[in-house]
């Protein structure tokens, strides 16, 4: 429904429900304003954006008061603008006049506010307050409390967006001051900073700086995880020096939203320990060669190999890091130059499993993030989201906020997101499987069967053994919170999955995973409208998915060995040269000495990377390689929509891109490789289906999944589940994360979270040290208790370079989607 109303004359249309302020600047009318901003709720508290409506006494504030049918606004009035440069005046009472020194200094609103209301002096005077010298909430930001207008935007954005609460207003009146309330809850995102429109908050991380005109400014898209968030970089001489998105806020996917990794973690870009020439080894030391001599070290290697043993005993794996760009090149070389079908990529561990459902539930088609918006029911598996991938759970808390989503989370430990569940079914580590038929034979299986849906029957029998109260007691579980999850499910008619990377890479991870799209199925079989969204770690995991899947490059359509056979095949001795680009198996695969073992029985094994990974320490050639801001290129994001790489700065040293060393090998071979580059930018876009448009593993007609369950679990004295959580720190892949600043200035030890209960059980305390042992050996960690854990239930919160866990797992990973088992573990736990 529409009003109609005028503004200085002009009559224009508005939808109902819309500010004053909202109504004239989609109609090209500018209102000034400091504390509104678009994503939070309005506060009114500046008196900047007051507007005289004829008929009302007295001026109103835009942002907060709703358009109505006839009514005339003047944004210009005489009185209107002398009230708004008397507020002006009051704010800068305590401000100080630093901008030469400020960080703001030339995009500062304050500054262009003074500038435009032409305020030359300063006609009110206050004592300055006292104030406590406190660190604020995360050493990655530093406040400067003298500069703060009190617009109260770093607040709300932290209530409302994040859902943090770390920051706060202390005290009243003329000693109000935005203070660290809760700094333990920060998670060092950064929104704050984003939406302060003064200098009060400035980055601490970078100790280099540039003014707005001396800087270069280039939106391109986050090479961190598969959001595909856009953002904006500024360089300087060479180097970037920070990441804003205060010009793309209307942008999707991300609508200017960052997190920790996005905005803080970029340094490692220029980090004096990149790699900047190629490496081969003499001994048992490298010596630096040219490129030249590298390439020509590459060709003899993989020469020699394909003669003595045949193509297949070489091996490509690849990281999800890359562009599609450079992937389709590195394809093209493996599969029609080398004549190899192993190429493979870890992105396998996070989507792997994913894709039969997205073919199944979707026909192979993502949903948008703005389906969040749209749901009724948001369903949340698959551990910490806000660790994860935070832009997505900032639309989730924003969807509850704004549309009265209604949320279920299923974990086995409590998170963030659980504090604004309408649901929280804090299941047991491995018990995923009977939570998701608990709530499927409760919503939709008592209900008549499922239509034409192939394996309705048999589904049907399974779920006889998935009663509400067997579930509730496996999965140990609050009945009342089975009961509103279910009726949930039941009553309302659109329902978003929203799966985390915890989910898949589990014991029992892909039937766990087929279990939560069967419940999807039987809702959308119930006539629910259903959402999907699978989480993963890498910038381009579904780019290497669609390069490493489809046959553009390779026309046979061989399927060769997974990241995880081709380890496997190494240890046997079958798989005799291994080529590993922008990725780490030995820090992250399973079991860290089998891999090692594995990789030194290789006769060649050549590493591209930007800095010396583990994995490189044992290679015999090991080249530079760029990072996303050193060259142009493509992502697929989460979504399935690509988006731009631009090329920042020039690559550092003499590295070059993983693409361009490949393309220049295959020529130096005589490979015909075609202009690959040109071809995987003009079609990344439509590459997206190929993966699924694949007569031979389509799905005819829908099905349900069989899933097959074993509820046997290791039990015993100081037996625990132990979970692996995600971090903040890039998820646990290749090493960039040890070159950023941020970390170190976070300093954060690696812990080992347990209920109350098991630590006192355990005689011990706090900050001790305890021994997390397996079969595989014994690593020590920090203890820290939580009441967030459930009883028999560790949880560890650090990067795998940090606490080398994957050292104590089996390297076991499930046959159908080559996912490895590094999420979940049966320990025990003892003394030291």
């Amino acid at each position: 429904m529409t009003v109609h109303l005028t503004i200085n004359g002009k009559e224009i249309e508005a939808e109902k429900g819309k500010t004053i302020l909202e109504a004239a600047r989609e109609n090209g009318i500018e209102i000034p304003t400091l504390c509104y901003h678009s994503h939070l709720h309005p506060i009114g508290s500046c008196r900047l954006c007051i507007v005289d409506i004829e008929g009302y006494p007295m001026p109103m504030a835009s942002c907060t008061t709703p358009v109505s049918e006839g009514i005339k606004v003047h944004t210009q009035t005489g009185r209107v603008q002398k009230m708004r440069k008397e507020a002006l005046e009051l704010i800068l009472v305590n401000h100080p006049l630093d901008c030469p020194v400020c960080d703001k200094g030339g995009e500062c609103r304050l500054q262009d506010l003074a500038y435009e209301f032409e305020i030359k002096e300063q006609p009110f005077h206050a004592k300055k307050p006292e104030r406590e010298v406190v660190s604020f909430s995360t050493p990655l930001i530093r406040q400067w409390r003298d500069r703060c207008v009190l617009c109260l935007r770093c607040v709300h954005v932290c209530h409302e967006l994040v859902g943090n609460g770390a920051i706060d207003i202390r005290e009243t009146g003329y000693q109000s001051v935005v203070f660290p309330v809760a700094p333990e809850r920060c998670l060092s995102c950064g929104e704050c900073l984003s939406v302060c429109p003064v200098g009060a908050l400035t980055e601490a991380v970078n100790p280099f700086r540039g003014r707005v005109w001396q800087i270069e400014r280039e939106q391109t898209t986050c090479g961190q995880c598969a959001v595909g968030c856009q953002m904006e970089i500024s360089t300087y001489e060479g180097r970037p020096i920070n990441i804003k998105t205060d010009n793309i806020e209307g942008q999707a996917p991300n609508f200017g939203s960052l997190c920790i990794r996005g905005r803080f973690m970029y340094d490692y870009v220029t980090h004096e320990d990149r790699l900047t020439q190629p490496k081969i080894r003499k001994g048992q030391d490298f010596a630096a060669a040219g490129w030249d001599e590298a390439y020509e070290d590459a060709i003899n290697n993989l020469r020699e190999v394909v003669k003595a043993h045949g193509p297949e005993a070489i091996g490509f794996i690849t990281s999800a890091r890359l562009t599609n760009e450079d992937l389709f090149v590195i394809n093209k070389f493996a599969k029609s130059g080398i004549g190899t079908p192993n190429v493979d990529s870890a992105q396998r561990f996070d989507l792997a499993g994913h894709l039969p459902v997205l073919e199944l539930l979707k026909g192979g088609k993502a949903d948008s993030l703005d389906g969040l918006l749209n749901s009724d029911v948001i369903v949340i598996a698959g551990g910490d989201i806000d660790l994860q991938s935070q832009v997505v759970g900032n639309r989730i808390r924003t969807a509850q906020r704004f549309h009265d989503a209604k949320v279920i989370v299923v974990n086995a430990f409590k998170t963030r997101l659980n504090e604004i569940a309408d649901a929280s079914l804090d299941c047991a580590a491995g018990s995923e499987i009977p939570v998701f038929y608990g709530l499927l034979k409760e919503a939709f299986g008592e209900k008549g069967g499922f239509g034409d849906i192939g394996g309705s029957q048999a589904l049907l029998k399974e779920l006889e053994d998935y009663s509400s109260d067997a579930v509730c007691e496996a999965a140990q579980i609050d009945r009342d919170m089975f009961d509103i999850a279910s009726a949930l499910l039941s009553n309302k008619e659109t329902i978003s999955f929203v799966v985390g990377t915890g989910l898949p890479q589990t014991h029992r991870g892909l039937q766990a995973l087929k279990a939560l799209a069967n419940l999807a199925l039987a809702a959308e079989a119930a006539g629910k409208k259903i959402n999907w969204f699978p989480l993963s770690a890498a910038a381009n995991s579904w780019g290497a998915a669609l390069m490493n899947s489809g046959t553009h490059v390779d026309a046979s359509g061989a399927k060769g060995l997974s990241c995880c056979e081709m380890i496997s095949a190494a240890s046997e001795g079958k798989l005799k040269a291994l080529v590993v680009i922008e990725e780490d198996p030995v820090s992250f695969f399973p079991d860290r000495k089998f891999v090692r073992d594995a990789l030194e029985k290789l006769d060649f094994l050549m590493v591209v990377d930007l800095f010396e990974s583990e994995t490189a320490k044992d290679a015999d050639l090991l080249l530079p390689s760029t990072s996303f801001m050193e060259k142009e290129g493509t992502f697929v994001n989460m979504e399935m929509v690509s988006g731009k790489i631009r090329k920042l700065i020039d690559p550092v040293g003499g590295s070059r891109s993983a693409g361009e060393i490949f393309q220049d090998i295959g020529r130096k071979m005589k490979f015909s490789l075609g202009d690959g580059f040109a071809w995987a930018s003009e079609n990344a876009a439509s590459i997206v289906g190929e993966v699924f448009n694949d007569e031979n593993s389509r799905v005819a007609g829908k099905a349900f999944f069989p899933v097959s369950y074993d509820s046997s679990r290791e039990n015993g004295k100081n037996i625990f589940a132990l979970v692996v959580a995600d971090t903040i720190y890039n998820h646990h892949y290749g090493t960039a994360a040890s070159h950023v600043a941020a970390v170190g200035k976070l300093g954060k030890r690696p812990e080992l979270r347990l209920n109350g209960k098991d630590v006192r059980r355990l005689n011990m305390e706090d900050e001790h040290e305890i021994a997390v042992v397996t079969s595989k050996g014994k690593l020590l960690f920090s203890l820290a208790s939580s009441s967030d854990i459930k009883e028999g239930h560790a949880v560890l919160v650090g990067h795998y370079q940090q606490t080398r866990i994957n050292e104590l797992f089996p390297f076991e990973f499930d046959g159908e989607s080559g996912t490895p088992e590094i999420g979940l573990l049966r320990v025990k736990l003892e003394k030291p």
